[in-house]
């Protein structure tokens, strides 16, 4: 080794020792990465109760996006089961793509996908303001018990306009808030003898069931499943089948 390559070796020691020396010392400069947000955030938060009764059922909570023409939640969080009973909570969706055409506050299954809606979010409204500030949904205090859900997510969509609206109650049939359960569980019906509006633990037999199932659409006055069709265009088939597993779920 020549005079000139020791030199350079001993150099490169020297300067590696150094480095070594400026690493323990601790002084090396913290990197900081910039995260360019992009897309809007929606926050839920409300005073919730009854989540707990979706514990182990299959079903999920959860502020949910959903593109155009699709069943499938995009993106989700589910609100957790341990809530207590009125603890004020925050969910927040964060960097929504632009094809996020609705959040929604929704009972999902295991794959994500839409059982029924109770409260929605459509982004069109707010992609022209063009500002991305943070979208609120407060739902104040919301019962998120199973009849709860089938309450906000149904009866009041679509069915207290005949049963319970201004006084008027089809069929002496009452669905505003506080009222389905004792108007419907094990209440012989007034239109179709021999039938209980519903049947505990029995969907099949129970008359809710069988108005909302191919032929029984003549079985009263109305055609039920038209009725229900005209306010669930893409989610029929899973309130009907999330009826049945209230039904099937309530104790004899």
């Amino acid at each position: 080794m020549t005079k000139n390559m020791k030199a350079i070796h001993f150099i490169y020691i020297i300067s590696l020792l150094a480095g070594l020396s400026s690493c323990d010392s601790g002084d090396i400069a913290e990197k900081i990465y910039t995260v360019d947000e992009k897309g809007h955030t929606v926050e839920l938060t409300a005073q919730v109760s009854g989540i707990s009764e979706w514990d182990g059922t299959g079903y999920a909570l959860a502020l949910a996006g959903f593109t155009a023409n699709n069943q499938f939640a995009r993106v989700q969080r589910a609100l957790p089961g341990t809530i207590r009973v009125g603890t004020p909570i925050s969910i927040t969706l964060s960097n929504l793509s632009d094809d996020i055409e609705t959040v929604e506050l929704a009972l999902t299954n295991s794959l994500r996908k839409r059982i029924i809606t109770l409260a929605t979010i459509d982004m069109n409204d707010y992609r022209s303001y063009g500002t991305r500030d943070t979208i609120r949904l407060d739902l104040g205090t919301i019962d998120l018990g199973r009849i709860g859900v089938l309450q906000t997510g149904l009866f009041d969509r679509a069915c207290i306009q005949c049963h319970g609206a201004n006084g008027h109650s089809a069929a002496g049939l009452t669905l505003t808030d506080g009222n389905a359960c004792a108007a419907l569980v094990n209440v012989p019906s007034t239109c179709s003898e021999g039938y209980k509006r519903v049947e505990s633990g029995d969907a099949e037999a129970s008359l809710l069931h069988i108005i909302l199932s191919e032929g029984g659409e003549d079985l009263l006055s109305y055609n039920h499943t038209e009725i229900l069709s005209s306010h669930f265009k893409t989610n029929l088939e899973e309130v009907s089948s999330l009826i049945d597993w209230w039904i099937s779920h309530l104790k004899p």
